[in-house]
């Protein structure tokens, strides 16, 4: 509970006044138009249901949001930052059977591993469906350590799977089964596997059916058509920019650094040597010379990492988050090489890792100093804590050097270093990362602007060449109240709209307007009434009385 405690306020702390940017205005919108018209089977925007996930993780930000009579950063992140606090919790509950040091290291590794922390202090429905995939492998393992003949543990992982496809659709199914069914093969615990995959895939395919027949209640048949294309056809069917088949194992460096590039040379080494303790049983043999619970439970974490990059690689569409259910086992491969003894390479590793954490505050700071640098070169007004940033990452340099010293163990040494380390990875995120992408991506004061002039001189609002699902979102996330714009994307639409209205438009499509007249002259507007930046580009608001000429 303490660890729980712990991840819930570093995964919350400073979050209640931020603005919604990126992935995440979506579901803001998804909760709100939830507290407007009331709780439905898939979420909404504009009114009309979103084919791409069922409702579950709208209607948690809901009951968060409840209490406060509307939807803000702390209520609308609360689910996965309790998720991912819980994640913590799980890894450490796992490892601390086999070692206290390698549970506590791997819950640091987390901490350390770049997107599992930035989804953590964000809306992700992967991160929730990674803590329902550790918590299923977390039941499987324990049923079997402690020969636990009840069926209650496999009952609640079938309750575990149908809440992950209730939150994540198919996926909250098909990625904590194979998890499941990898270390069922690897303990060779063949009748095991398939009396849980079996059912399983029967689960799946019953989900399915019962979320078309849902969402032909929601939306009719076109509406089911748009779920199975965004559910399923869509990510599994090729188009023209898909992502290579080895876009996880190379974006993965850095997406999942500083835990991934440990795990996969820790991965490679225990796959070698591991197979003898794998054959071995739970609560036999113990006295054995041959016995590593250590080494077991790296490989059978190797197998979970493998699992996952693997099959995330087979369909066409590749996102960066659809790997965070791999995150715990990366966490732990990376922290074995500190409780790992008798094996060169890893101890190679081991000595690089701790010598790169060791230094890490230092590095941060070096980064921070690159940043105002960046910021200055090319103009961007970045406002950061950099003097209070500096001072805490110098102090978290100064703690982990001291653990240097003769009087501490190296049991002691590695957790103080690896400890202070995640604690100035964090302390960067918030105090510069976070900031520096508010400000960057802000939307607000663009929106505020626009929607003043909209209330003193009123007039619907056209958005031109603007998709319903991109920045209409995130101007939709800064509007208060109903929002209920009309989209055009050709200029014959936009000679037939009643006017007067206000028009959105990119700079870019402004000067693309150039042959609705009969003469072929551009279109002329008038003076625009706001010019601003929006998000990803300068964009212009025109008060139109009558159609451009």
């Amino acid at each position: 509970m303490a660890v729980a405690a712990i991840g819930l306020l570093l995964f919350t702390l400073g979050l209640w006044d931020q603005e919604f940017v990126g992935f995440e205005t979506r579901f803001a919108v998804f909760a709100r138009q939830m507290l407007q018209y009331g709780v439905s089977i898939f979420p909404k925007t504009y009114g009309a249901p979103y084919p791409d996930y069922p409702a579950t993780s709208t209607l948690l930000i809901w009951l968060g949001s409840l209490p406060f009579g509307s939807v803000n950063k702390f209520t609308a992140i609360l689910p996965t930052a309790v998720a991912s606090a819980l994640n913590l919790a799980l890894t450490y509950r796992l490892l601390s059977g086999v070692s206290r040091q390698w549970a506590f290291l791997a819950v640091c590794f987390e901490l350390l591993t770049a997107t599992f922390l930035v989804e953590a202090r964000g809306i992700s429905l992967d991160q929730m469906l990674a803590t329902i995939t550790l918590a299923c492998f977390v039941l499987a393992y324990r049923r079997d350590s402690h020969a636990i003949s009840s069926a209650r543990p496999l009952l609640w992982i079938f309750l575990l799977l149908v809440l992950g496809f209730s939150i994540r659709g198919p996926m909250g199914i098909v990625i904590p089964v194979g998890v499941l069914c990898s270390y069922y093969a690897l303990t060779s615990q063949w009748p095991t596997l398939f009396k849980m995959g079996l059912p399983a895939l029967a689960l799946l395919v019953a989900c399915w059916f019962a979320l078309l027949f849902l969402a032909r209640i929601e939306g009719g048949e076109a509406f089911v058509s748009d779920v199975i294309q965004m559910q399923v056809t869509g990510r599994l069917s090729g188009h023209e920019d898909a992502l290579p088949r080895y876009y996880y194992l190379l974006s993965s460096l850095a997406n999942f650094a500083l835990s991934f590039p440990a795990a996969l040379l820790v991965t490679v080494t225990v796959l070698a040597t591991s197979r003898p303790h794998l054959r071995l049983p739970f609560q036999k043999k113990t006295d054995s010379p041959a016995w590593d619970p250590a080494l077991r439970m790296a490989t059978l974490m190797a197998g979970w990492l493998l699992l996952l990059l693997i099959g995330l690689s087979i369909p066409e569409t590749k996102k960066a988050r659809y790997l965070l259910p791999a995150v715990p086992a990366m966490a732990a491969l990376a922290a074995y090489v500190f409780i790992a003894h008798g094996n060169r390479l890893l101890w190679v590793v081991y000595q690089l890792l701790q010598k790169f954490l060791l230094l890490l505050p230092t590095v941060l700071i070096a980064l921070l100093f690159f940043a105002q640098h960046y910021a200055r070169k090319h103009g961007l007004q970045v406002e950061i804590r950099a003097s209070s940033l500096l001072g805490l990452l110098l102090a978290c340099q100064l703690l982990s050097l001291i653990s240097l010293r003769k009087r501490f163990t190296v049991a002691q040494r590695d957790q103080l270093i690896v400890g202070v380390a995640a604690l100035a990875f964090w302390l960067t995120n918030v105090l510069l990362r976070e900031p520096a992408e508010l400000q960057i991506h802000s939307a607000q004061p663009f929106v505020q602007a626009v929607e003043a002039r909209r209330h003193e001189k009123p007039a619907p609002l056209v958005l031109y060449g603007i998709g319903k699902d991109s920045l209409a979102i995130v101007y939709h996330v800064n509007v208060a109240g109903d929002f209920q714009p009309q989209f055009v994307d050709q200029v014959t639409q936009l000679l037939e709209l009643r006017y007067p209205v206000y028009l959105l438009i990119s700079d870019r499509n402004r000067r693309s307007l150039a042959s609705a007249s009969s003469g072929g002259e551009p279109l002329e507007l008038p003076t625009p009434a706001y010019h601003g930046f929006f998000r990803d580009g300068d964009y212009s608001v025109y008060y139109l009385e009558q159609p451009p000429r």
